[in-house]
């Protein structure tokens, strides 16, 4: 395996407080197993809790053949057993010969045919999940229907469950679905435990304890606290990106660092507002389920603060080494955890785990105390006399290894289950 920098790793380790965690509403999106499916200029949009779609791309990506009578105003498609036909403004269409009764009549809007969706996709064979928090549409064939496997386990004691579940902080949409274990142990908690309840952060308070510990106050500035090599690498990220070379200069390295996570994650396509602890504490919070920290936005920004200088700086280089055969691009890399997660692979997470102990004061900070800490809180919902069930969801390299909240668990006599 490829090399991965601390700073990627770290997307699996510590909850965005980096960013704010209120977005705008989002597009509505259409996935075909897992990938976007690109409408051009026209969107899909929703009528009457309808789903409509613009029929040529969607038709063309699921590899059915397009045609069109302007004299009836008929749309049809065949595919190898397939065939299908809808007209505009008619809410009966055809599937192989057979009638079927659509939810809202096709339409044309500036020359585009707008269809159902779920007509579409149920007739070619695919399985439709919408999900109201990502705005998005997942069209699934059946072998990918299972959904992203992740890292599950399920832990009892006293008439007490946790469900544990290694997260990723940053998603792509086509992580969604995820499998109907997760889904259904999120369904069966009383609480919802993540490392902090994003939800609750204020924006404003947030930056402003970023800023209070992640800049100088004492007259010196970035140059003064890392070699000159460095401090020229720092300046041309910031001019290759378009920003003024300076920007950087009155911030500590680790803060720096997490900055250019944030905009290399971004420009290749990973968005925080959808990771996978962000999307469950959203959807805890429509149900009202009640949402229990396990860290502080003050202990994970503390805990950089506290990293030695020598340590930060090793990390910035890190996140600026340049793509080579041993070490992926961002987008690479990020596409590597990515998959690992999708397909729940515990050998990769292991491998990664491991590797994170390449400095023993990173990997104190980052994994081996916050762990510690993580599992007694684990503990106290298992040693409880009130038999409810928790789903706690951390970064997946919490989970495995010497110092893994699964072995820490195991040493005081729990048996964990992966699920």
């Amino acid at each position: 395996m490829k090399k991965i920098s601390a700073l990627f790793l770290s997307l699996f380790l510590l909850a965005s407080v980096f960013s704010s965690v209120h977005a705008a509403e989002k597009s509505l999106t259409v996935w075909l197993n897992g990938e976007q499916i690109q409408f051009n200029k026209s969107e899909p949009l929703v009528e009457k809790g309808v789903t409509l779609v613009p029929m040529r791309p969607l038709l063309e990506k699921l590899e059915v053949k397009v045609n069109w009578n302007e004299a009836t105003r008929t749309a049809s498609g065949t595919k190898e057993g397939l065939s299908l036909s809808l007209q505009i403004g008619n809410t009966n269409a055809t599937a192989n010969g057979k009638t079927v009764k659509l939810d809202a009549a096709p339409k044309q809007i500036s020359n585009v045919t707008y269809v159902p969706l779920r007509f579409i996709a149920e007739t070619t064979g695919y399985k439709v999940a919408w999900d109201s928090s990502l705005r998005q549409v997942a069209l699934t064939s059946e072998q990918q229907a299972e959904g992203s496997r992740g890292f599950l386990w399920k832990v009892e004691n006293k008439g007490n469950t946790v469900y544990l579940l290694g997260s990723i902080h940053v998603a792509k949409e086509k992580m969604y679905p995820l499998r109907q274990e997760i889904e259904d142990a999120f369904e069966a908690a009383d609480y919802l435990g993540v490392e902090i309840d994003l939800s609750t952060i204020d924006p404003q308070q947030a930056q402003k304890l970023v800023l209070d510990l992640g800049a100088y106050k004492d007259g010196t500035q970035l140059k003064d606290h890392i070699s000159a090599e460095t401090y020229a690498k720092v300046t041309a990220f910031l001019k290759a990106n378009d920003y003024p070379e300076t920007s950087f200069d009155n911030f500590k390295p680790w803060l720096i660092t997490q900055n250019i996570s944030n905009i290399q994650a971004a420009k290749a396509g990973y968005q925080t507002e959808i990771g996978i602890d962000m999307y469950l504490i959203q959807n805890a919070n429509k149900v009202k389920k009640p949402i229990l920290s396990l860290e502080s936005i003050e202990s994970q920004l503390q805990m950089f603060n506290n990293f030695s200088d020598p340590l930060q700086e090793k990390l910035l280089l890190q996140t600026l080494e340049p793509a080579s055969e041993d070490t992926p691009a961002p987008g690479e890399g990020l596409d590597l955890l990515t998959k690992m997660w999708i397909e729940g692979d515990d050998a990769v997470l292991a491998e990664l785990t491991k590797a994170s102990a390449w400095d023993d004061e990173y990997y104190k900070g980052m994994l081996s105390d916050r762990n510690e800490g993580m599992v007694e809180h684990i503990k106290s919902y298992l040693n409880s006399d009130k038999k409810e069930t928790y789903m706690v969801v951390v970064g997946a390299l919490h989970m495995l290894g010497d110092h893994g909240v699964v072995t820490l668990l195991e040493k005081e006599g729990f048996t964990l289950a992966r699920q």
